[in-house]
């Protein structure tokens, strides 16, 4: 009889630690998503408060660190980058501390920094959630310092480990950059940037310059016809502003390219004349305009 009621008490209490944690993990979701609502209502400052407080009210490490990430997330926002730095130093998880710190330092272009402080860390040792954000980080990194060959081995790595397909859509537009402007080698970036248009994203701004990219190349090589086929991925008609005129641009040189000058010189006028473009993207417009005009005279 006393060996069931141990085994009565034993169960009761279970039951009371389950629930109470299951509590404790029903108000930090509860405070984390009032906290996101700040932010995207664009109250970044409040929303970086009340990350912090939720760091300090934290139960466990994984909801302090989460925490202090978002914190660290939004100042950066507000491009207080050492504000920034002091929350990743608080994280509590060594790998996540180190993993948000690459992204500040990323964000706050200070790739020499990041690379002299994380060029011998050993990423892929971290959690598998962890290795490709790392890797990302200080492939981009070495991108920016026109270090090619480093930046392809830790992007091209880090494009396995993503799970969410637009991040792994920046990778490769990143990687298909590196490719194209620091190693000169357009089949290698065509590749990457094909990669991203097959993941169908839609037109967000990392598919768009992903086709713009390819239709370049593909131009240059005289494969009109297969440049035209990617640009008709989209509808350009349904575009507007500066990805207008870049699009009604990369139609241009095509037909320019196939001989059909008259609907070349069109399509530049339909550029030029687009509604809210920059005025760099106008005079560039306008010259090859004047170029082509020539030509077919």
């Amino acid at each position: 009889m006393k060996g069931k009621i141990a085994m009565y008490r034993y169960i009761l209490m279970t039951g009371i630690v389950l629930s109470l944690g299951v509590n404790v993990m029903a108000d930090y979701l509860a405070g984390r998503k009032a906290a996101l609502a700040l932010a995207q209502a664009g109250k970044y400052q409040e929303a970086v408060s009340a990350f912090s407080n939720l760091a300090a009210e934290a139960r466990s490490d994984f909801q302090k660190s989460d925490a202090l990430e978002q914190a660290a997330c939004w100042a950066c926002v507000l491009k207080q980058f050492d504000q920034a730095l002091v929350f990743a130093q608080q994280i509590p998880i060594p790998a996540a501390s180190k993993n948000c710190r690459m992204k500040i330092l990323c964000n706050a272009g200070k790739s020499k920094e990041l690379i002299a402080e994380f060029k011998d860390e050993k990423i892929e040792e971290w959690p598998e959630s962890l290795v490709g954000a790392g890797l990302a980080s200080r492939g981009t990194a070495y991108y920016t310092l026109k270090e090619g060959t480093s930046a392809a081995a830790d992007l091209g790595k880090a494009a396995d480990y993503m799970t969410d397909d637009r991040e792994k859509a920046a990778v490769f537009l990143t990687l298909g950059d590196n490719w194209r402007n620091n190693l000169n080698d357009d089949s290698k970036a065509l590749e990457a940037y094909t990669r991203i248009i097959a993941l169908k994203l839609g037109t967000s701004c990392v598919p768009l310059t992903a086709i713009l990219a390819s239709t370049e190349i593909l131009c240059k090589r005289g494969k009109y016809d297969e440049a035209l086929q990617i640009l008709n991925t989209v509808n350009i008609a349904q575009m507007s502003g500066c990805w207008l005129g870049s699009f009604l641009y990369a139609h241009a040189e095509i037909l320019a390219g196939q001989g059909r000058k008259t609907e070349a010189i069109a399509k530049l006028n339909e550029a030029a004349a687009a509604k809210d473009i920059f005025p760099e993207q106008k005079n560039m417009f306008e010259k090859r305009l004047k170029a082509l005009q020539s030509d077919a005279r």
